[in-house]
């Protein structure tokens, strides 16, 4: 009997698209030394694994996830690389923590949507310049970058060095605005010291950088036991991955399957089927949606948080509706999650165990990495209030 696993893989609902990275040469220690006048590195060093905000919380508990990356980009050392490609960037605080990392030497390349400029993006321009054959620069880009249609929505955070860690990914739902933070449950996943899974976005990044649509844009690859997944994709070419992450459950599982040591092996217990997002929509949606729907009626305990408006497709609701699943948009007004979520806990996919699909949604563009861990997040990192908080 297989051990229980869980798998966290990041992907998106409706769409996905992936992040790059690249990889620099060690600093000397020459290159920890700050130049003279500027301001010594700090010391954090990002650990690995899932932070969620709390839109409900206080201030910090709404910034937390600002708070992580912000603190990493304090604490990168000259001669260090940042690679960050994000939707919407309104931070003025994380601005002008770029640009004090530039100032010190850190190399820093930033791709943002040129869909809505806000001034923090300005501000970083104005002082990084926008020459991409430059080791830093910033580039807003047209659409998906990549694509001819869509949008640049990844949420992706990379640094070659962060205090004591080393080749750092991050990715999640979360965009760099006060809106993200006071309104909308959003998570952001981190890897650390993975050398083969942070060079395996270089290409993505450097694409996304020269900002030319490519005759073929999905990427599908599997990187220290993650599978990262790319789009655009063109579905009339290649399966749909979260549809190929669904096609392994079956519902009728044991405790005994779950947990060898479990006092009642023979107890039945359905496979979970949990999703948390923003959008769900369009043709893709309706598909997904049926698939749902047949886990739903297969015998699954299935659950659907979404975000209340023109998002979630008619069609997609009378799917679910029909066959009985579950739904909210939440509870408090004005707070709605953010999240890319699909969690299957249970028979997936010949293991028992469990699987989280997690990514930044939107149609053409999006990420969709995959990170399997030993243990599980806390209980409170999963489930809060009966909602889901991640992606």
């Amino acid at each position: 009997m297989r051990k229980p696993v869980l798998t966290l893989l990041l992907a998106c609902l409706l769409a996905v698209s992936s992040v790059a990275t690249s990889t620099l040469p060690s600093p000397s220690s020459s290159a920890h030394a700050a130049a003279p006048g500027k301001r010594a590195p700090g010391s954090y060093s990002p650990p690995a694994g899932a932070k969620f905000n709390n839109p409900l919380g206080t201030s910090r508990q709404q910034r937390r996830l600002f708070r992580h990356v912000i603190r990493s980009i304090k604490s990168a050392p000259p001669r260090s690389a940042i690679r960050i490609a994000v939707f919407s960037f309104a931070d003025q605080e994380t601005a002008e923590a770029l640009i004090a990392a530039y100032r010190r030497g850190v190399k820093v390349k930033l791709v943002f949507s040129g869909n809505n400029v806000y001034p923090p993006m300005k501000s970083v321009r104005k002082v990084i310049g926008t020459d991409t054959s430059k080791s830093s620069y910033v580039v807003m880009c047209d659409r998906s970058c990549r694509g001819a249609n869509g949008q640049m929505h990844a949420k992706y955070f990379s640094f070659s060095r962060a205090g004591k860690a080393r080749r750092i990914t991050m990715v999640g739902s979360n965009n760099l605005t006060n809106f993200n933070a006071e309104h909308q449950w959003s998570d952001l996943y981190t890897v650390t010291n993975d050398e083969a899974y942070f060079k395996a976005f270089k290409p993505w990044f450097r694409q996304l950088s020269d900002d030319l649509p490519l005759a073929s844009t999905y990427i599908s690859k599997l990187v220290s036991g993650r599978r990262i997944s790319i789009t655009p994709i063109d579905l009339t070419v290649n399966s749909d991955p979260l549809l190929n992450a669904m096609a392994g459950v079956r519902c009728d599982v044991t405790m005994g399957e779950l947990d060898p040591a479990s006092p009642t092996p023979d107890t039945p217990v359905p496979t979970r089927v949990l999703i948390s997002t923003h959008a769900w929509n369009g043709a893709r949606g309706v598909t997904l949606a049926q698939r749902v729907a047949e886990l739903k009626l297969a015998g699954c305990a299935v659950q659907v948080i979404y975000a209340a408006g023109d998002g979630f497709g008619s069609g997609v609701r009378t799917i679910l509706t029909d066959a009985a699943v579950p739904m909210t948009s939440g509870t408090h007004k004005r707070i709605q999650t953010h999240q890319k979520l699909l969690i299957l806990k249970g028979a997936v996919g010949g293991e028992q165990g469990g699987r989280l699909e997690v990514g930044a949604h939107a149609h053409d563009v999006v990420l969709v990495p995959a990170a399997r861990v030993g243990e599980r997040p806390r209980r409170r990192e999963r489930l809060d209030r009966g909602h889901l908080h991640g992606a």
